[in-house]
């Protein structure tokens, strides 16, 4: 072998091993970068303003969930469309479980039965973490009426002297579904949908009796106390926030549809199982921890332990199912 081939080949070789090395390092410090996730703060989006139940328990929750994972979570609110901004959003960021969603009903339920966005699909474009905490809601009438039982509040709707008015936070949000659900149930004769932006917009109208009726939160009556009466609980028992009223079943109404109100996490459609299975597993031991429960339940809300990303991914195509078929049957619009 001659000194020009034995330069040659020892080049070649040593260009061999710099490209093993630079595939190895390369390799190395991709699954290094997937051992540490998270590596930085991780974005939470809640797709309503601050101060209500959504943005209260995905603030509690968040608190948790960065001493879990040893990284920031920061609360992002873009409130709009009914949360769908927020939904859209997390959709359309890289699935690499640095933004997250906060979702809701009005997020991973009602976009696939509404279709308010052609180019997003909650059971397309979202992957399903775990549901978290619910909220229980209750049917309320303001003091000021005189309503004290379901009897006489099906009287006063089937009464066409009187025409009865119902406050939502908006067209086809859940207590929208839920306001015309009951006044089906009670046969009103021609009870009128009023939406406001928010629930607290509504409220002075409810008080003072120009909303007949509306559905609350347990921890809301309980706020206005002897303000509103309580008539009838959406849960199969009765609430220890207000014990004193009856479920709808007690009066004479069984529910025929989930009305269970839940949060979930929520990311962009492909994450990665890893980053997965690490978020399902700290939401498991958040949820089960008696200082979250204890802090959730100042807001109303409780946890919704056990629920694994394919339980919840059942329990969101439950819900698309019963409350599509509801929304048909009603002939519900987003108007």
């Amino acid at each position: 072998m001659n000194e020009r081939t034995g330069r040659s080949g020892s080049r070649s070789a040593c260009a061999r091993a710099l490209v093993v090395a630079l595939l190895c390092a390369a390799w190395g410090t991709a699954a290094q970068a997937q051992e540490v996730w998270p590596a930085r703060p991780i974005k939470l989006l809640v797709g309503f303003t601050p101060g209500g139940s959504n943005d209260a328990g995905a603030r509690v929750f968040a608190q948790r969930l960065a001493a879990a994972l040893g990284q920031p979570v920061v609360i992002e609110n873009r409130a709009g469309g009914g949360g769908l901004i927020a939904a859209v959003a997390v959709a359309a960021a890289p699935a690499d479980g640095y933004t997250l969603l906060w979702g809701s009903i009005p997020q991973v339920v009602l976009p696939a039965v509404f279709r308010q966005d052609p180019n997003f699909d909650p059971l397309r474009d979202l992957t399903p973490v775990a549901a978290t905490v619910k909220v229980d809601s209750v049917l309320a009438v303001p003091a000021v009426s005189g309503i004290t039982t379901m009897r006489q509040f099906v009287a006063r709707l089937q009464d066409r002297s009187q025409r009865a008015f119902y406050g939502t936070q908006g067209a086809g949000t859940p207590g929208h579904l839920m306001n015309a659900w009951v006044a089906t149930k009670a046969r009103a004769a021609d009870a009128v949908a009023v939406h406001y932006k928010g629930a607290t917009n509504s409220e002075a109208d409810f008080l003072t009796g120009k909303i007949t009726f509306r559905f609350d939160t347990a921890t809301t009556v309980r706020r206005l106390g002897n303000k509103v009466t309580c008539l009838a609980t959406l849960t199969e028992r009765r609430i220890p926030e207000v014990p004193e009223c009856p479920t709808f079943a007690e009066v004479g109404m069984p529910l025929d549809i989930d009305w269970t109100l839940w949060n979930s996490i929520h990311g962009p459609a492909r994450m990665p199982a890893a980053v997965i299975e690490r978020l399902a597993s700290a939401t498991a031991r958040i949820l089960a921890d008696p200082e979250f429960i204890q802090a959730s339940e100042k807001f109303g809300i409780s946890p919704l332990p056990g629920f694994t990303p394919a339980r919840t991914r059942a329990l969101q195509e439950q819900q698309i199912r019963d409350w599509g078929d509801l929304v048909r049957r009603l002939d519900i619009t987003m108007e």
